[in-house]
């Protein structure tokens, strides 16, 4: 994988979620899929491809949650509980 590429994944999570957030993110779900612990320049096409996959899934999981709570804040405020 271009370092380039990974850098870029990583500064979209940072700027989602904070800095120490999103690299631990980041890393935690590749730790955790089949890739595991290999280093970022020996990752192939094809496991570059899977990675890209699952970090982009987990990034719109991130994102979605974060709208959802802004959007549960946002009625609370105006009143009204999405709860009820």
């Amino acid at each position: 994988m271009d370092i380039s590429k990974w850098n870029a994944i990583m500064k979209s999570f940072q700027d989602l979620m904070g800095y120490q957030p999103g690299i631990n993110e980041v890393l935690v779900t590749k730790r955790l899929s089949a890739i595991g612990f290999k280093d970022i320049e020996k990752i192939s096409g094809r496991e570059e491809k899977y990675l890209v996959h699952i970090l982009r899934k987990r990034y719109r999981e991130i994102l979605d949650d974060i709208e959802r709570n802004k959007d549960k804040r946002k009625d609370r405020e105006n009143g009204s509980d999405v709860n009820q």
